[in-house]
């Protein structure tokens, strides 16, 4: 009788847990390309790397083998890095012409590694069975239907991994193409297929140099994997293989092996040296010069590893790097730490990435740990293998003895009846532990870290008005023509033989004829530097295409000299008064009126662009630059507009402004505090627009009446998070009145380094307008080190003196609706000790004086006792000194 076949879709159909990942993986796909293509089409991709790999790309598959012009003449890839892969994508070209399409193929690259994952998971736990029950439905079955979760729970985690969501998110990378590859692998050598295993080894070795070292890696695992199934099977007795059967899998093993590091050698001390010492002048890849003091060559490395271990050890046990292993660990809920062999089989690029000195590579949000998502998956599969192995037979024991117990209670009896029908009961409880374990280390740690939806780092890129006209320009470069754009704008042109990054490319050996700038966004250049450039062109032999908005086209040749007046639109808010028109009379006391001031965010890079608008009145001309000013509550000044000048005042500066426009000023990206305010001209310099950081990364911008409230501390505390209020008190004056204090501290412990904030109120009494000049406030912070004696004198170790201050300036009563009259908003900032310990006591300590005598005011409390001359506001916790984000470290210049 004809036994009936169970097709490729009967079996897909008949796992309802892998037809849940595909589903997953689709969603994944659609939604991480949406994020992708939205970065791109926010401008929010550069020439590198997006732009420079693209026309790589692109031009191999014209036939010019990895070919590209990003340093202003035609060179190859092959300076930086070998990536043999990206020519073997390049024809995807033929399909589809646009770079949207290898933001695609990273993503899909990624999300389908969960098949070959939740396979390879899969036979981790049918080794509990042996060859002949595997092959029987009645022991097979129950297992899988306890264990298909778990292995579909890790493919879930692998999908929610943020360091590799992180690496779709940074542009385009050849990194990410070796993940699927990857697992291909490892499910090939536990499924014996050794042929593929060939086939997935050697194309990822040919991803990038470094991974050609993990593919020499793969090669071994093979080969020990082979050996031990070969003495497994001898142990069971079975009939021994010959030939290709027997020899076959360490042939395939050792010939990768052996493959994966003649590649490497050859790719990173051969080919990239033979290229890159035209251009960069050196014998070894630049890439060595990232290790700091473990030197700056790749024999210096290695030989630091022997003769510096101390070194290696205090490198790699920094807060920022053990947090970067944890993150790799959490992902997978810490069950790799049970599979530690196949992690040692990352640690050539682990290790790479532990112990540089570029903080991108080890905080996990470039495309750097991509390729040890996989290893730390597969590693998860085998402990999570080896946990149910060792378990699940301890938990299989079924007996009915139970029954002929003596008569006992319901409790007793159910009881029991778990513990001997341990095969019924436990294994489901087991499976349903090991499930929320993952799901639960995998799901909070992407709340806290994932880029998608509810994630932590969240951060879609916001499309405005601009980045859509880009279209209308590029729409009129001839498809042949060589191209030199701004920063931003070269991904959006780079499908050509020769794009530049402006200014590169005007005097290149095949020169540029077309220009496409956009002074608007990134543009690795000053402002000023850029337009010079430009007017230069303009006095040689360019001219103006087409103009709006910031972007500027050009043509060598073009016969019109000058930018039209839409260029500067960029410049004004809609609806502004043109130059030229009816101007309508003005009756502002204010040459220039501030009509809005507000913040354009980037939270994952930390950078944040200041707008100002201006209404510019009839007697501008006498008044001046327009000013604008970045201030910590200190009064320290972080940034003006003549730090880096905005690009709309270099193109457009306030000498040329008409009464009757509504001006629009961004500032360059700047890298700001947690808390900061901005004053501007035109506006009240007493009531700054004040600036918060949340803990997501959100920057928030407080109500403009937020220090009037009644209770300052209740304002804050929605944007500040939780604060501790003080001792209510009040100051007594020589005159027999008093003036009422109150204050908060920070409830959160704060870290070494950074600033303390103290919020005060004072309460000034009837018929006082302002703060007695004769008099001012003592902050202090103090300071008593653990084991001292309860009446040791405590260190003053910061302080912040003077009458009450607002941001740098004094503090003005105010009378609001429901706020106390003539009350006084003073906010302090002392800066913590880089070394402050964490053990001891800090305390926060407030007082009056009379800085001429130096004489103090006795201080009451809310019963008219005395308090002595000084009141100590509160306590702050103080923690070990966690890492800084990524953006702060790579700039370092963030709290």
């Amino acid at each position: 009788m004809k036994q009936p076949l169970l097709t490729a879709r009967g079996k897909l159909l008949a796992d309802p847990y892998r037809l849940l990942l595909i589903g997953l993986a689709l969603l994944y796909v659609v939604l991480f390309t949406h994020l992708a293509w939205e970065l791109h089409a926010a401008m929010r991709t550069h020439k590198a790397d997006l732009g420079q790999i693209d026309q790589a790309i692109w031009n191999s598959s014209r036939g010019r083998w990895l070919q590209q012009t990003d340093n202003g003449f035609t060179a190859t890839r092959l300076t930086d890095h070998v990536e043999p892969i990206l020519v073997l994508i390049s024809p995807l070209y033929w399909l589809w012409d646009d770079v949207r399409a290898l933001l695609l193929l990273q993503v899909a690259a990624a999300a389908i590694g969960v098949l070959p994952l939740y396979s390879l998971a899969l036979r981790q736990f049918e080794k509990l069975l042996t060859a002949q029950q595997r092959r029987q439905v009645w022991q097979r079955e129950p297992l899988q239907q306890l264990t298909r979760p778990l292995a579909c729970a890790l493919g879930v985690a692998y999908l929610l991994a943020p360091q590799l969501q992180s690496a779709l998110l940074t542009e385009f990378h050849a990194a990410v193409l070796a993940v699927p590859l990857i697992l291909w692998a490892f499910w090939a050598v536990e499924a014996q297929r050794w042929k593929q295993f060939v086939v997935a080894a050697l194309l990822a070795a040919l991803v990038k140099e470094e991974i050609a070292l993990l593919a020499a890696g793969l090669g071994l695992w093979a080969v020990w994997r082979a050996w031990l199934e070969s003495r497994r099977a001898r142990t069971a007795g079975a009939p021994s293989l010959a030939g290709v059967a027997r020899y076959g899998p360490y042939a395939a093993g050792a010939g990768v092996l052996l493959a994966g590091l003649l590649w490497f050698v050859l790719a990173t001390f051969v080919i990239v040296p033979a290229y890159a010492a035209p251009l960069y002048g050196g014998s070894e890849s630049s890439y060595f010069a990232r290790y700091g003091a473990l030197g700056d060559s790749s024999a210096d490395i290695l030989k630091s590893f022997f003769t510096q271990p101390q070194v290696v050890w205090q490198i790699a046990t920094q807060p920022a790097r053990v947090a970067y292993l944890a993150g790799l660990l959490a992902a997978f809920g810490w069950l790799a730490l049970l599979g530690p062999e196949i992690v040692l089989l990352s640690l050539p690029l682990l290790l790479a990435n532990l112990l540089s000195a570029y903080p991108a590579q080890y905080y996990g949000e470039f495309h750097y740990s991509a390729p040890l998502v996989p290893y730390f998956a597969v590693a998860s599969a085998f402990g999570l293998g080896r946990l149910w192995r060792w378990a699940a037979p301890r938990l299989s024991r079924a007996s009915p003895h139970f029954q002929h117990l003596p008569a006992a209670g319901g409790g007793t009896m159910a009881a029991v009846a778990l513990l001997q029908n341990a095969a019924t009961a436990l294994q489901p409880l087991l499976s349903a532990g090991l499930l929320l374990w993952i799901l639960g280390w995998s799901g909070g740690n992407y709340l806290l870290h994932g880029r998608g939806p509810l994630g932590g780092r969240y951060d879609p890129a916001p499309i405005s008005a601009h980045p859509l006209l880009l279209e209308r320009f590029a729409a009129q470069i001839p498809s042949a023509a060589a191209v030199t754009a701004t920063a931003a704008v070269h991904p959006h042109v780079s499908h050509r033989q020769y794009v530049y990054q402006f200014p590169l490319g005007l005097d290149a050996p095949v020169p540029a004829d077309w220009a496409l700038l956009d002074v608007t966004t990134n543009t690795d250049m000053a402002p000023g530097d850029l337009k010079t450039a430009v007017d230069a062109m303009l006095a040689g032999d360019w001219g103006v295409v087409d103009a709006a908005g910031g972007y500027l086209l050009l043509r060598r040749g073009a016969p019109d000299k000058s930018v039209p007046p839409a260029f500067y639109s960029f410049t004004r808010t809609p609806g502004s008064v043109q130059p030229g028109s009816d101007q309508p009379d003005s009756d502002q006391d204010e040459p220039l009126q501030l009509v809005r001031l507000a913040a354009e965010d980037w939270p994952r890079w930390r950078q944040t662009k200041l707008v100002a608008e201006w209404q510019v009145s009839g007697d501008f001309a006498a008044a001046g630059e327009p000013a604008l000013a970045v201030r910590t509550p200190a009064g320290e000044t972080l940034a003006t507009l003549g730090t880096a000048t905005p690009p709309a005042l270099v193109w457009y500066p306030p000498q040329a402004w008409q009464p009757g426009e509504t001006l629009r000023v961004t500032t360059l990206p700047l890298t700001l505090p947690h808390i900061f305010a901005v004053t501007a001209s035109g506006g009240d310099p007493d009531k700054p627009a004040l600036f918060v950081r949340e803990e997501s990364g959100a920057l928030q911008q407080l109500p403009s009446d937020w220090a009037d409230a009644a209770d300052l501390g209740e304002s804050l505390s929605p944007w500040l998070g939780a604060l501790q209020p003080g001792l209510p008190a009040a100051v007594q004056l020589p005159s027999g009145a008093a003036i009422e204090l109150r204050g908060w501290l920070p409830a959160r412990p704060l870290q070494p380094g950074q600033p303390l904030n103290v919020w005060l109120q004072w309460t000034l009494p009837a018929g006082m307008q302002a703060w007695p000049a004769e008099l001012a406030v003592f902050v202090h912070l103090r300071h008593t080190p653990a084991g001292q004696a309860a009446d040791a004198e405590a260190v003053t170790v910061a302080q912040a003196d003077g009458a009450p201050q607002w941001f740098g300036r004094p503090s003005l009563p105010h009378a609001q609706a429901g706020a106390p009259a003539n009350a006084l908003a003073d906010w302090r900032q002392l800066p913590l000790p880089a070394d402050a310990p964490a053990a001891g006591e800090w305390r926060v300590v407030v007082g009056v004086y009379d800085p001429l005598t130096g004489q103090r005011l006795p201080l009451l409390d809310g019963t008219g006792a005395p308090l002595g001359d000084e009141l100590t506001l509160g306590q702050v916790q103080v923690r070990a000194p966690a890492p800084p984000d990524q953006a702060c470290a790579l700039v370092n210049a963030c709290e």
